[in-house]
């Protein structure tokens, strides 16, 4: 491993910086993403199916741009660069719907530019990645202090947005996410440093095996995508059920989102010792126990109190899946860190593709309850495939599959 750069020591020294950039991404995609529902439902006056186009859409988007990225960042490229591309398209996005709000310019720019904007996830989690191992940081762990950063920002996002609608509209929440957005930038440009690349390139290169994709790697992603599935249904069909369907006032499904993301940073926090002890599958298999819990009874509640006590276990099992399911992922392809990652985030992306498809087709002929309804199917499969797979067993398993 080539000695540590300058601008990689600050890092290493002050981490926090890191983290800093992390949460500011976090914060301003959760302006956004978790509106897009309402924003088009209420704001634009289009039907539920369409949701699911545009959803859908960028889904696909972030897709292509995880893979390409993830290979682009394991061919040796810098990520800086990458990380730039994608903070640049989401503040452009916030830049255009202030300027021209209309489901036309969603379709035709908001869903390339909202989707390589995603694409960030996977960006920041390999430099994470990266970052830890050239400074001899545990790498399961790091994921795990990434994600605390994530939720963070997911804590104080959705609620300042949400509230945002109730007061004002949403060109107040897109005024906030690109300014957001520009510290976000200024904050890369600063702590990211410009020569952080992969390490084991050449490792890969005279490996021939290795450029074979596991196939334990792609079953590993099953309850990822499930999980993900289950959450982006509630995600897309959460609010409105909430609003139109249930009648609570328009900031409830801000505080929903913000104590499910506060519980996800609490999980995620005390499961680094017991995930240690029993080991990911088993954490991932407590997730998938946790979702058939909470999406068996969340549309049985009716006040606002339930709500938020039920998003207590949501946050529990989603902090599991989305912190350990990247390590469960990553060990079984470790030496190909950002196509692993970038598995990881289309697993959870392809599952918001398919999850927004079920929202717009079950909403349209029934009703969103019914929609949330759909995700214990969903729970069942990912706790089912959890019992079953087996994990990595050893190091070189990944090196030599």
């Amino acid at each position: 491993m080539n000695p540590i750069s300058g601008p990689l020591q600050r890092l290493d020294k002050f981490p926090i910086l890191f983290f800093a950039v992390m949460f500011f991404g976090a914060f301003s995609i959760a302006f956004v993403i978790p509106l897009l529902s309402t924003y088009i439902i209420e704001e634009l006056e289009e039907p539920a199916f369409n949701l699911a186009l545009v959803i859908g859409g960028f889904s696909l988007v972030s897709l292509v741009t995880n893979r390409v990225f993830g290979g682009l960042i394991d061919a040796g490229n810098r990520v800086k660069l990458l990380l730039l591309i994608n903070i640049c398209a989401f503040t452009l996005h916030a830049l255009i719907q202030i300027a021209a709000p209309s489901y036309v310019t969603l379709v035709i720019l908001g869903i390339p530019l909202i989707g390589i904007s995603a694409g960030a996830l996977s960006t920041m989690y390999s430099t994470g990645r990266l970052f830890a191992e050239q400074t001899g940081r545990h790498p399961g762990t790091f994921n795990l202090h990434m994600r605390i950063c994530l939720s963070l920002g997911w804590v104080f996002g959705p609620p300042v947005a949400f509230l945002l609608y109730g007061t004002y509209g949403f060109r107040e929440i897109h005024l906030a996410a690109a300014a957001s957005a520009f510290i976000w930038l200024i904050l890369c440009l600063l702590f990211i440093p410009a020569t952080l690349k992969t390490h084991i390139k050449k490792q890969t290169q005279q490996n021939s095996a290795a450029d074979t994709v596991p196939a334990m790697l792609l079953i590993a992603c099953i309850p990822v995508f499930a999980l993900s599935a289950a959450n982006s249904i509630f995600f897309s069909a959460g609010p409105v059920y909430f609003i139109k369907e249930m009648g609570l006032p328009a900031s409830v499904p801000g505080w929903a989102v913000a104590t499910k993301s506060l519980f996800e940073v609490v999980i995620i926090y005390f499961a680094i010792k017991p995930t240690e002890r029993i080991g990911e599958r088993n954490m991932m298999l407590l997730s998938g126990l946790g979702a058939l819990l909470f999406f068996a009874t969340i549309t049985s509640a009716t006040s606002i109190n339930q709500v938020l006590m039920l998003c207590i276990i949501e946050g529990m099992y989603y902090g599991i899946c989305a912190s350990v399911g990247i390590t469960f992922i990553q060990n079984y392809a470790r030496h190909k860190p950002g196509i692993a990652t970038s598995y990881f985030v289309n697993a959870i992306f392809v599952g918001g593709l398919a999850g927004n498809i079920l929202t717009g087709i079950v909403a349209s002929y029934t009703s969103f309850q019914n929609t949330i309804l759909s995700s214990v199917v969903l729970a069942a499969l990912a706790t089912l495939i959890l019992l079953v797979i087996k994990p990595p067993q050893s190091e070189h398993l990944a090196q030599t599959s």
